[in-house]
């Protein structure tokens, strides 16, 4: 997700909340949910969504509320693997490219409204719809018909566009998109080539089935809107704070059972020090500590002992604009890749919390590769800077370096790599600090793309497919704004995307990854450790990989409590 899930992401708080307001909406509400005696869980957020719109979301602040409100056809439990949600059971046809999903009996949304077949095919479509254009909606082309509808409005070299107006042609364009509910209790999809992967997909944020009904009522902004975000998931939006709070009930008709929880507050609070003011007041349960605060968390008696740390699925990296001198020489590439050191800035710039990698798919996914590719060497950067069509430092254009001022913690280590490419190479860097929303916008907007960021990959969905498929051929979501397209990475993704062994296909991701690594689209920085402060009385959660916002987030919501003799989550 962009980035993140899964999921592009920034690893520092986005949208501004001023003390003033996040602190008195916080204590009061904790004292009288205590003497109410509900067990409200309150999670330190940020950035606040950009959108919470199942098919156009991507960024895995926008999904961590999603999963909650929404649920898919299936899920990922506590091993990482697809088991059923909506839909009780699924199958394969013989060659691979028809999937059918079977629908649990008696589903219903949180209002008591059915849940039907009909639900799952509009997500599909809608995702698929060239007027929705979400950021995930490539996920969806191994569906038979989809990438056309997609594409509907892009006119191929030399013929005439489809009219905006053309209604004929749009609709023809929707009926022809392989998804399909022949009963209430049945979804069909029909893809283009056998997708192994697929049961996957199903459970994620563009199959969720937001009521269409809604959308058209509620227009762009719906999403904005509570009473429109009726969804199926174990909990249900009541309250929507613009860049302060989201709320959420436990929903009484979730399928699997009440959860344990009677709500969660989301709490968007940018700073890291007023968060952890604000953990140590007791007005949040659970928060991602800043990396600059790790050394003095692990030196608190009662802190040290409320961290938790988990290897996350997750890399790191900063990325290069292709499409701009001169990033549009590899050996430029080369050298900031070499002049790099990564494990200064994992261990000290960022405070343990991440491990230094060279490789794009992390340690614990299948198709992952162990690599020595342009490890840090000064000498090396040097020389492939000199090698480059300007010949050394004193050549190049300028290069800017974007990063999200709202911590001054991001400020920091921005002036360490900019500090660090002078050292090394003789690089100048101008630094350009952005707003959160002003950031977001530039890093999604291909024709703005920055020429350096850092950015993040979380997965969505534990697969090969995920890293590389999904991200990095020509078409895929880093690729686009990046400027990098290989006509030979793409056809080994292609064809272990289409390969039904696990035997040959893990194979063909390993070698197109040494490919995407020889071409040096960007800098690898490293992987992400999943890092938390949660309370003592918070239990019943297990960890995973993919957990990046909260321990329990994808797998166990349903089963986290609060003063249930707290604070040993499950292994």
């Amino acid at each position: 997700m962009r980035t993140a899930c899964k999921r592009r992401i920034s690893t520092t708080g986005l949208l501004v909340v001023l003390v003033g307001v996040v602190l008195p909406l916080l204590g009061p509400g904790a004292a009288a949910q205590d003497a109410a005696g509900e067990k409200v869980l309150r999670i330190r957020q940020t950035p606040y969504p950009e959108t919470a719109d199942p098919q156009k979301s991507s960024f895995s602040t926008e999904i961590a509320f999603l999963v909650q409100n929404y649920e898919g056809l299936t899920r990922l439990d506590a091993n990482l693997g697809s088991v059923p949600a909506a839909a009780e059971r699924w199958e394969f046809s013989a060659d691979g490219t028809t999937i059918t999903f079977h629908l649990r009996g008696g589903l219903s949304y949180s209002d008591g409204s059915p849940l039907t077949a009909e639900r799952f095919v509009d997500a599909a479509l809608r995702t698929c719809d060239p007027t929705t254009a979400g950021d995930y909606q490539h996920i969806l082309f191994d569906i038979v018909g989809c990438a056309d509808f997609a594409g509907l409005y892009a006119a191929a070299e030399g013929a005439t566009p489809v009219a905006a107006d053309d209604t004929a042609a749009f609709d023809a364009a929707r009926a022809a998109v392989g998804v399909a509910a022949p009963d209430d209790r049945t979804v069909e999809v029909r893809l283009t080539q056998p997708a192994p992967y697929f049961p996957q997909i199903a459970g994620l944020w563009v199959f969720f089935p937001a009521k269409q009904e809604l959308i058209e009522r509620g227009g762009d902004a719906w999403w904005q809107d509570p009473a429109l975000q009726v969804g199926n998931g174990p909990f249900q939006v009541t309250r929507m704070e613009p860049d302060e709070l989201i709320e959420m009930v436990a929903n009484e008709r979730y399928w699997a059972g009440r959860p344990k929880l009677d709500g969660i507050e989301l709490v968007y609070v940018p700073d890291s020090a007023v968060a952890l003011e604000a953990y140590e007041a007791g007005d949040l349960h659970i928060m991602r500590p800043d990396p600059n605060q790790l050394d003095a968390i692990a030196e608190d008696p009662a802190l040290s002992r409320q961290l938790i740390r988990v290897a996350g699925a997750s890399t790191f990296m900063l990325t290069l604009n292709l499409q701009q001198t001169p990033f549009d020489d590899k050996k430029v590439r080369e050298a900031f890749a070499y002049a790099f050191d990564r494990e200064t800035f994992c261990a000290e710039i960022r405070g343990g919390d991440c491990v230094p990698s060279l490789s794009w798919v992390p340690p614990g996914v299948a198709g992952h590769i162990e690599s020595d590719a342009y490890a840090y060497d000064p000498a090396k950067a040097v020389q492939a800077l000199a090698e480059s069509s300007y010949g050394g430092p004193e050549a190049l254009p300028e290069i800017t370096y974007t990063y999200v001022s709202d911590d001054p913690a991001e400020r920091d280590r921005s002036e360490w790599i900019a500090g660090h490419y002078r050292d090394v190479l003789g690089v100048e860097l101008e630094l350009q600090p952005l707003e959160g929303k002003a950031w977001v916008a530039l890093i999604t907007d291909p024709d703005n793309t920055p020429q350096m960021t850092f950015l993040g990959w979380f997965q969505d969905y534990p697969d090969p497919q995920n890293w590389l498929s999904v991200v990095w051929a020509c078409e895929a979501i880093f690729a686009v704004p990046a400027g990098y397209c290989n006509p030979a990475f793409d056809e080994l993704v292609g064809r272990a995307d289409r390969e039904l062994d696990p035997a040959a296909r893990i194979p063909l991701y390993e070698e197109a990854e040494r490919l995407l690594l020889a071409d040096v689209p960007f800098v690898i920085l490293g992987n992400q450790a999943n890092v938390f402060l949660v309370k003592p009385e918070v239990s019943g959660y297990t960890l995973t990989a993919t957990d990046v916002e909260w321990p329990g987030l994808f797998a166990s919501m349903r089963t986290i409590d609060l003063g249930a003799g707290g604070g040993t989550p499950e292994p």
